[in-house]
């Protein structure tokens, strides 16, 4: 519908109708609104409204939402957001870059949104962008201020627990989005002399991944060689590690000791709570909320350093000692 249109059908001229959309002050509160009801009725009112929506409006760019992990984050942003004055919007980039770029950009150039928070930004920002940006894990462009989560303390701290408690055989379960934390985990037990190491990318995620790998882990009926200790990729891979084991007839932790990693909810209430690491997702979200927030008084403030954020070990049942 066009503007000369919408002004028939309200009984006003056109110029009243693009006043009133540009929030003028010479055009009555009754007018705007039996302008604007008409609009909405015929679909076009977000065509040609230019106002300023009453509360701040900020994007959340999240990898993925069926992962326990991220929802965890979002909620926390989300609520900060909310506690705030403020609204949430939600995206998800499926780990793309091409997709994450496009998102960036539909929210900076065409929403204005006031602040944008993206999980791990892996493009450099287009230039000219004057909307708060923050990213949580990582982010390849310096210019962007990110919170990082520094895992290696607590992997290696996982790993100690185990080797204490007599475990010499270990082994980890991760998948194809998990590479690094997997490398990170076999360069720890490399620098013990003798931690005998191995490790299953299932093409699977999730509870299946777990399953997956206790099925090519233990498949040895030797019990010389098989695993006395599982370190997971994330919490919910150890869920189906254990629930393979017991399927196979082995106890946790009697007879395998397992670490999660991510301490997601549902790890204290297991069956068997599970020992997991904690990525302090409440700090995290609430220092990106402080840096949006200094970057709404300020344009042009800037940490200059990436923040670490250390992870630390949550110790449960599901680690004992070794089985001789």
């Amino acid at each position: 519908m066009t503007m000369r249109e919408l002004a028939r059908l309200a009984n006003v001229s056109v110029s009243t109708v693009s006043k009133a959309f540009g929030d003028a002050p010479d055009v009555c509160p009754e007018t705007k609104r039996h302008i604007f009801q008409i609009a909405k009725e015929h679909g076009c009112f977000g065509k040609y409204y230019k106002g300023k929506f009453s509360k701040k409006v900020f994007a959340i760019i999240c990898s993925e939402l069926v992962s326990n992990y991220y929802i965890g984050f979002v909620e926390r942003l989300q609520t900060l957001i909310e506690e705030n004055g403020g609204i949430a919007v939600i995206s998800v980039d499926h780990f793309q870059e091409k997709t994450q770029a496009e998102l960036i950009e539909y929210y900076a150039s065409y929403l204005h949104v006031d602040g944008i928070v993206v999980f791990g930004l892996k493009t450099p920002v287009k230039k000219g962008y004057e909307i708060p940006i923050v990213s949580i894990f990582s982010a390849i462009d310096t210019n962007v201020d990110a919170i990082k989560v520094q895992m290696d303390g607590a992997l290696a701290d996982a790993i100690d627990l185990l080797y204490r408690n007599g475990h010499r055989k270990i082994g980890f379960i991760g998948e194809p989005l998990t590479r690094q934390k997997a490398n990170t985990v076999q360069k720890i037990c490399e620098s013990y002399a003798d931690i005998d190491f191995s490790v299953y990318e299932s093409s699977y995620r999730f509870e299946q991944a777990g399953q997956d790998g206790v099925r090519k882990l233990f498949q040895n009926n030797d019990a010389k060689q098989r695993c006395t200790a599982l370190v997971c990729s994330y919490d919910n891979v150890a869920f189906g590690a254990m629930k393979e084991l017991k399927k196979l007839g082995f106890s946790v932790p009697e007879e395998v000791s397992v670490i999660g990693a991510d301490n997601i909810n549902a790890t204290e209430f297991a069956q068997t709570p599970l020992t997991s690491i904690d990525s302090a997702p409440d700090e995290v979200c609430a220092v990106a909320w402080e840096l949006l927030l200094k970057k709404q008084t300020n344009k042009y403030y800037r940490t200059n350093r990436d923040i670490i954020i250390k992870a630390s070990l949550v110790i449960r049942d599901s680690v004992g000692k070794a089985k001789e």
